[in-house]
């Protein structure tokens, strides 16, 4: 295994663990959702997603680390100087190394599905987010040709609004159905080409000015992110679209809770209003309405709205941060397990160079068994490539014939892949070497 494929490897296990983790934490809140939907408020709804956001994307339960080639062993000038390794390593009890052809087989084999699976991850990644960022660029450029000025009473309302004058530009548009907020450096609020009440208008710049200041508009970037990176998960787009939901849950609350019974039903109205236009797909911004379905559960949740004790929510994250913690621990000692067996069954390239060099001995010794008495081989590598074979071969004889020492190269060279240059052998007769 190369240095590149044990870190795509390692890269595609990290996905997987992160969306399994992700994964159980937004089944966890699905089961939760029914039963806080009227305990809690909507933003605690809200927030607690960012749970399955976190992860989703952090790696808190592994670290991706480069995996690095031994450099304590230095490289053999000459052949000469395995005498000398020879020496150094003749009194050192060997290293036992117990694996089958078959965990052999698939530590070499591992990896290669490994990278395969990573570059298909990463081809679907590349197309999903290469295609929301081609959409949006096109929908920003065609809403930009039919853009229009708002009226200046219309923005005296809306700077009226704002803590900071002119931190959000307004303008109407023909290519819109529901007033929607776009735009994530310099962010707009675009209406339908029609004239508003000025409580309607009102309201609707409030909502819109909520999620500017509840920076929503980078919420809906980070999980079409997380949708890209996860792009094989189905549940992650049901948590997209839960997300979406309470999002719009929550800037109401955050709206009409400054405001009295009858404001309540003038937002209401406002939203109903809003629905009863024709609503065109909007993507990539927050549309006021972007689903007619949602329609009731908002206006209930606006009727029904109410201030919920501070011990209680305080309380309930108590309890989901301990929760969160339960789950991204369990996932932790997952992820120790299996790599605790991925090193047990896969070993690491330094432990396969050493079963090569095994492996190189007993086919040498197999290859002329009356005449070679013993084969040394040291084998060097780069990045854990193997780059030139070290050999040392006592035999009966003296001075082998050529045809022998052509078809120990050829054995080595098609053992390992190396080319004939970076072959060292060395040849030493039984008597000599005993007597040295």
């Amino acid at each position: 295994m190369t240095v590149i494929e044990a870190y795509l490897t390692e890269i595609f296990k990290l996905i997987l663990l992160l969306t399994f983790t992700g994964s159980v934490m937004s089944l966890f809140l699905f089961i939760l959702k029914p039963v806080i939907r009227d305990k809690l408020p909507k933003s605690f709804q809200y927030y607690m997603w960012f749970s399955a956001v976190v992860a989703l994307m952090l790696p808190v339960s592994k670290i991706i680390v480069l995996p690095i080639s031994d450099q304590s062993v230095m490289p053999m000038n000459s052949i000469h100087d395995i005498a000398q390794w020879i020496s150094d390593t003749a009194s050192e009890t060997p290293v036992n190394f117990v694996f089958t052809s078959q965990n052999i087989q698939r530590g070499s084999y591992f990896p290669s599905v490994a990278v395969i699976l990573f570059m298909v991850w990463q081809l679907g990644m590349i197309l999903v987010l290469g295609f929301n960022i081609t959409c949006y660029v096109s929908y920003a450029r065609k809403l930009g040709r039919h853009n229009i000025n708002a009226d200046w009473q219309e923005i005296e309302l809306l700077n009226n609004l704002l803590e900071r004058k002119n931190t959000l530009r307004l303008y109407k548009n023909p290519m819109v159905g529901t007033p929607i907020l776009m735009g994530f450096f310099r962010p707009a609020v675009i209406l339908p080409d029609k004239e508003y009440e000025d409580m309607k208008l009102r309201n609707i710049l409030m909502h819109e000015i909520t999620h500017m200041k509840r920076h929503d508009i980078f919420v809906k970037w980070l999980l079409i992110f997380v949708g890209a990176v996860h792009w094989f998960n189905p549940i992650v787009y049901f948590v997209r679209r839960e997300m979406n939901k309470a999002c719009e849950l929550a800037c109401d609350e955050s709206v009409i809770k400054s405001l009295d019974i009858n404001e309540m039903q003038q937002y209401g109205d406002t939203l109903i209003a809003v629905a009863a236009d024709s609503i065109r797909k909007t993507p990539f911004s927050i549309a006021m309405f972007e689903d007619k379905g949602n329609l009731k559960e908002r206006l209930g949740a606006i009727m029904n709205h109410k201030e919920y004790p501070k011990r209680t929510v305080i309380a309930a994250g108590v309890i989901l941060i301990m929760i969160v913690c339960a789950i991204l621990g369990f996932s932790t000692l997952h992820g120790m397990e299996n790599e605790h067996n991925y090193a047990d069954n896969f070993p690491s390239p330094q432990d396969q160079k050493k079963i090569k060099e095994i492996e190189l001995r007993d086919a040498l010794r197999d290859y002329d068994e009356e005449n070679i008495v013993e084969a040394y081989v040291f084998l060097s590598d780069l990045e854990d490539e193997i780059t030139n074979a070290y050999i040392m071969i006592v035999c009966q004889e003296k001075n082998p014939d050529s045809e022998m020492q052509s078809g120990v190269k050829a054995l080595v060279a098609e053992e390992l892949g190396l080319d004939l240059p970076n072959i060292y052998v060395d040849y030493m007769d039984l008597e000599t070497f005993t007597s040295n």
